[in-house]
């Protein structure tokens, strides 16, 4: 089994890439087989979606097809998105428009949103709302909201985080993983080719 993990900040060595790596380290811990494929949006830099995507070029050639290929090869999804100005970042949105060719398609995802304080659930909801029209992702009923998140250290804290929410991560984290597992077989009867976008 594949999972992607997409730390969806635009700022180097952010605090969304340290909870993705802590997240990659939980999945290693439940299965030392998992395959997993990380990326980092700052450091991929992608451009803003354009229609001259679909020529190929430059970025959009080989570098843009590993990530594509990482992601049509995965069985599910965690987006680590932290908060700007009340709004899911534009490297999160971005990348449902740059992922056209079902990349997503019926497969399970995980919203992880961060925030410096006590915010972090206005990009779950817009996440929710408007994502997943035409990539189809089907994002799972639960979520995390990490707050405070400078104070995240599982095992040791800082006061501000409460104690049970590494317990909340890893039951979650194994749901993701159930909910990947079982819908393999959904994804057999999917027909792209007629009906490849939403209404």
């Amino acid at each position: 089994m594949k999972i992607s993990i997409i730390s969806a900040s635009h700022r180097s060595n952010s605090q969304s890439k340290r909870v993705s790596e802590l997240l990659y380290s939980n999945f290693i811990n439940f299965n030392s087989q998992l395959d997993i494929f990380s990326l980092d949006l700052a450091e991929a830099s992608l451009p803003l979606w354009t229609s001259e995507k679909k020529n190929g070029n430059g970025i959009w050639g080989k570098p843009w097809d590993l990530i594509s290929n990482n992601f049509k090869s995965s069985d599910g999804f965690i987006l680590v998105v932290p908060e700007y100005g009340g709004m899911a970042t534009p490297a999160a949105k971005n990348i449902f428009l740059l992922c056209g060719n079902g990349e997503f398609a019926h497969k399970p995802g995980l919203i992880v949103s961060v925030s410096s304080g006590n915010g972090g659930a206005y990009p779950i909801a817009e996440l929710r709302m408007s994502s997943y029209k035409n990539t189809h992702i089907m994002w799972i009923p639960e979520n995390i909201i990490i707050r405070n998140v400078e104070e995240f250290n599982p095992g040791d804290h800082g006061d501000n985080i409460p104690k049970w929410l590494d317990n909340r991560i890893d039951y979650v984290l194994k749901l993701l993983l159930a909910y990947a597992s079982n819908m393999k077989a959904l994804r057999e009867i999917i027909n792209r080719k007629d009906f490849g976008n939403g209404m």
